[in-house]
Protein backbone atom coordinates (compact mmCIF):
# COMPACT_ATOMS: atom_id res chain seq x y z
CA UNK A 1 0.00 0.00 0.00
CA UNK A 2 1.25 3.58 -0.70
CA UNK A 3 -0.35 6.85 -0.18
CA UNK A 4 0.96 9.65 -2.49
CA UNK A 5 -0.08 13.23 -1.92
CA UNK A 6 -0.35 15.78 -4.96
CA UNK A 7 -1.43 19.08 -5.65
CA UNK A 8 -4.77 19.99 -5.57
CA UNK A 9 -4.83 20.91 -9.00
CA UNK A 10 -3.21 17.73 -10.24
CA UNK A 11 -5.59 15.60 -7.67
CA UNK A 12 -8.39 17.31 -9.58
CA UNK A 13 -7.24 16.70 -13.27
CA UNK A 14 -6.52 12.94 -12.15
CA UNK A 15 -9.94 12.81 -10.51
CA UNK A 16 -11.40 14.26 -14.01
CA UNK A 17 -9.17 12.13 -16.26
CA UNK A 18 -10.72 9.20 -14.35
CA UNK A 19 -14.15 9.40 -14.99
CA UNK A 20 -13.79 10.51 -18.46
CA UNK A 21 -12.35 7.34 -18.71
CA UNK A 22 -14.14 5.37 -16.17
CA UNK A 23 -10.72 3.86 -14.38
CA UNK A 24 -9.64 4.37 -10.78
CA UNK A 25 -7.30 6.41 -10.00
CA UNK A 26 -5.00 3.74 -8.99
CA UNK A 27 -4.81 1.91 -12.00
CA UNK A 28 -4.08 5.14 -13.66
CA UNK A 29 -1.41 6.13 -11.27
CA UNK A 30 -0.05 2.51 -11.61
CA UNK A 31 0.27 2.20 -15.04
CA UNK A 32 1.89 5.44 -15.46
CA UNK A 33 4.38 4.46 -12.63
CA UNK A 34 4.82 1.24 -14.48
CA UNK A 35 5.53 3.27 -18.29
CA UNK A 36 7.95 5.74 -16.08
CA UNK A 37 9.99 2.82 -14.95
CA UNK A 38 10.57 1.43 -18.48
CA UNK A 39 11.76 4.71 -19.47
CA UNK A 40 14.18 4.86 -16.63
CA UNK A 41 15.89 1.44 -17.46
CA UNK A 42 15.92 2.38 -21.27
CA UNK A 43 18.83 2.92 -22.15
CA UNK A 44 20.94 6.63 -21.99
CA UNK A 45 20.46 8.83 -24.89
CA UNK A 46 24.31 10.22 -24.39
CA UNK A 47 25.71 6.65 -26.15
CA UNK A 48 26.90 6.91 -29.66
CA UNK A 49 24.73 5.34 -32.31
CA UNK A 50 25.96 2.48 -34.17
CA UNK A 51 27.79 2.75 -37.50
CA UNK A 52 25.79 2.34 -40.42
CA UNK A 53 26.68 -0.84 -42.18
CA UNK A 54 28.08 0.70 -45.16
CA UNK A 55 28.93 -3.10 -46.53
CA UNK A 56 26.66 -2.33 -50.14
CA UNK A 57 28.94 0.08 -50.93
CA UNK A 58 32.77 -0.18 -52.18
CA UNK A 59 35.17 1.34 -50.30
CA UNK A 60 36.53 4.02 -52.42
CA UNK A 61 32.60 4.93 -52.95
CA UNK A 62 32.69 8.80 -52.66
CA UNK A 63 29.22 8.51 -51.21
CA UNK A 64 30.50 7.19 -47.77
CA UNK A 65 31.74 10.42 -46.49
CA UNK A 66 28.34 12.18 -46.74
CA UNK A 67 26.77 9.55 -45.09
CA UNK A 68 24.88 10.04 -41.45
CA UNK A 69 26.61 14.15 -41.53
CA UNK A 70 22.74 15.37 -41.40
CA UNK A 71 22.40 13.82 -38.14
CA UNK A 72 21.26 16.43 -35.30
CA UNK A 73 21.23 18.63 -38.39
CA UNK A 74 18.13 21.32 -39.86
CA UNK A 75 15.30 19.30 -40.80
CA UNK A 76 13.38 19.01 -43.69
CA UNK A 77 11.35 21.92 -42.78
CA UNK A 78 14.11 24.02 -42.14
CA UNK A 79 15.95 23.34 -45.17
CA UNK A 80 13.37 24.11 -47.36
CA UNK A 81 12.48 27.60 -45.53
CA UNK A 82 16.63 28.14 -45.65
CA UNK A 83 16.43 27.46 -49.57
CA UNK A 84 12.48 28.40 -50.35
CA UNK A 85 12.06 31.11 -47.98
CA UNK A 86 9.92 31.22 -45.08
CA UNK A 87 6.65 31.13 -46.67
CA UNK A 88 7.26 27.82 -48.75
CA UNK A 89 4.47 25.62 -46.76
CA UNK A 90 1.93 28.37 -46.64
CA UNK A 91 -1.81 28.02 -48.52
Amino acid sequence: MLSVRLPETMERDLKQFCAVRKLTKSQVVQEALAEYMVTAQAPSLGKAAPEPDLSFLAPDDPIRQFIGIAKGGPSTDEWMAITRGDDWNKP
